[in-house]
């Protein structure tokens, strides 16, 4: 250890390292309820442990005065006087932390991949400016956004819709873009998952997943936007992946198991240290992605990621357990002791501790000379008016409209096929909102059997089905927790798809208009090129809560309605290969 550095220096240093959650507080009976006030005990316990972060979820954000008052409080809880770091996953589309109640979530990455062959960067700008501004008025000054993952697997569950796309460099335009924009505003970005998440199968949510690409194909696609961004933009944060690329790095460490395993790139010196900071010359904060998902935990207990991921280069260890009560911020004494055991142990160095340190210390002092912006009711409304103009711009056709000439929507008898009911109210709020006038209306979900269907089929002209997939991630879920309450769908993404091919294939034999709307992902287009006359991609779901002026509406909903009555036209284009 350095001569002169006391216990208490190196202690304020690794506080400076940590990023905690407080999703909930459960008493010893296990009851939990949401956090959404600061507990004094809390707030002493940062202080005490001079914590240098905190990230929240839904479940800490309920409305724009209780947000504020919780911002507040956490900055005020700060050790050293320096506002907090806190953290937030506003990515938009599924991946939107703030109440939809107030905020508009607007559709993910790939919706606005989706319109830089038309519009260029005016959509990732727009709406990296505006989800800056609502956090920054709230008192969050980090997101933990933009993706630049490469979704070149359509098998992927994590990242998918949350990718701009395919292509590496349109990935990065719209990924700088992102971060220049929220950054003006004020608000810190956050590139990730480095060195890249786009091409897996498994969830680090849930598992491990490993890259195999040979080093060219790593360099050329997957790492390209980071090297991209980091060229062109200055991002405040790169957040690491639990993901191993044994192109990357080959070397092993013995996990809980007692077992050898290949480094994920959290834990690689070679990977953070040597390729991100001294080979791209990345000077920024490296952060972990919450070290309590399978993809670290299952591996290692909390205290030895830490260690093992600050040994290889990160700077913060993003929610290293979840803390759930007092005595959850009790053990992170006790892990911060083992941690700075490890510095005693020469397992960690000083010197790169009090640089890393420093780091985190330089971006909050940074935050600290900022000023709040002042409240505009009138902001929101334009924000909202921004999330309708990218789900219509953003609304892709797939293939060509096979439908005859002069088919309109008006007078039709219409069948809605859905997943589940809440989908169909999304639609009903659509053709109400554009007053169409229909013969018939009825409306059918996938879990009814194929004869009630085929009933359905019999009695309409057009069908306009609903297809969502893959399945919400762990990343995605508590976005609409009003609505997780409604009856979940039965089946599988597989088999809704099956059900949806017989139907379609059916209503087809019977000389019906087949209309197919992908409300997620748009790879599962291509399986129904035979049976539907037009397809569109809309790569979100968005819907209000039941609370709102129209429950269940969403902005996909009447973007798709307006382009089937002609008012608006699908200028979008697919940013990713379909098969």
């Amino acid at each position: 250890m350095h001569q002169g550095t006391t216990d208490q220096q190196l202690r304020y240093w690794i506080g400076q390292k940590l990023m905690i959650d407080i999703r909930q507080t459960c008493s010893p009976a296990q009851r939990c309820e949401d956090l959404t006030q600061l507990p004094a005990s809390y707030a002493a316990k940062i202080r005490q442990l001079q914590l240098g972060g905190v990230i929240l979820f839904a479940n800490n954000l309920k409305h724009s005065a209780q947000i504020r008052q919780l911002t507040q409080d956490l900055h005020q809880s700060s050790g050293d006087g320096l506002p907090l770091l806190i953290g937030i996953d506003q990515e938009g589309g599924r991946v939107a932390r703030l109440p939809v109640t107030e905020y508009p979530a607007f559709a993910g990455a790939m919706a606005l991949g989706a319109t830089q062959a038309h519009y260029g960067e005016q959509f990732p700008h727009q709406v990296a400016t505006a989800m800056a501004h609502q956090l920054h008025e709230l008192g969050i000054n980090l997101n933990f956004a933009p993706s630049l993952d490469v979704n070149n697997n359509r098998a992927n569950p994590v990242i998918n819709v949350r990718s701009f796309g395919d292509q590496p460099a349109k990935v990065a335009a719209a990924g700088a873009a992102m971060v220049n924009a929220m950054q003006q505003q004020g608000v810190l970005a956050t590139i990730k998952h480095f060195p890249g998440h786009g091409d897996t199968h498994v969830d680090s949510h849930t598992g491990l997943p490993r890259v195999d690409h040979p080093l060219q194909v790593v360099q050329q696609t997957d790492l390209a936007p980071f090297a991209a961004v980091l060229q062109h933009s200055q991002p405040a944060m790169v957040m690491t992946a639990h993901i191993q690329y044994p192109a990357l790095d080959n070397s092993t460490l013995v996990n809980k198991q007692g077992d050898n395993m290949l480094k994920p790139a959290t834990l690689s010196r070679r990977m953070l240290t040597e390729l991100l900071r001294q080979h791209m010359g990345y000077q920024g904060v490296i952060i972990t992605d919450a070290l309590n998902m399978a993809g670290i935990s299952q591996f290692f207990e909390p205290a030895e990621a830490v260690i093992q991921t600050f040994a290889a280069g990160a700077d913060i260890a993003l929610m290293p357990y979840e803390i759930r009560s007092e005595q959850d911020l009790t053990g992170l004494q006790q892990l911060i002791d083992a941690v700075l055991d490890a510095v005693v142990q020469g397992r960690l160095s000083v010197t790169e501790l009090q640089q890393s340190a420093e780091r985190v210390l330089s971006l909050r002092r940074k935050l600290a000379h900022q000023k709040a912006p002042a409240t505009d009711p009138h902001r929101l409304s334009a924000d909202r008016q921004l999330e309708q103009q990218l789900a219509e711009a953003s609304l892709t056709q797939v293939g060509t409209n096979k439908l005859p000439a002069g088919w309109q929507l008006e007078g039709q008898r219409l069948l809605l096929i859905a997943p589940e009911q809440t989908k169909c109210q999304g639609w009903q709020q659509a053709l109400t909102l554009h007053q169409v006038k229909l013969k018939q209306l009825n409306c059918a979900t996938l879990d009814q059997s194929a004869a009630e269907l085929q009933t359905l089929i019999d009695e309409a002209d057009t069908i306009l089905a609903t297809l969502i997939s893959p399945t919400q991630s762990a990343a995605e879920l508590g976005v609409l927790a009003d609505l997780l309450a409604l009856t979940p769908v039965q089946l599988s993404p597989a088999e809704q798809k099956q059900k949806l091919l017989t139907a379609l294939t059916y209503a087809k034999q019977q000389g019906k208009q087949n209309l197919l709307v992908a409300l997620r992902t748009p790879y599962d287009l291509s399986d129904f090129a035979d049976v539907a006359d037009l397809r569109l991609a809309t790569y979100s779901y968005n819907q209000q809560p039941l609370t709102a002026q129209r429950p269940l509406s969403g902005p996909a909903y009447d973007a798709v309605i307006a382009c089937l009555l002609g008012k608006i036209q699908p200028k979008g284009q697919l940013p990713v290969q379909l098969d």
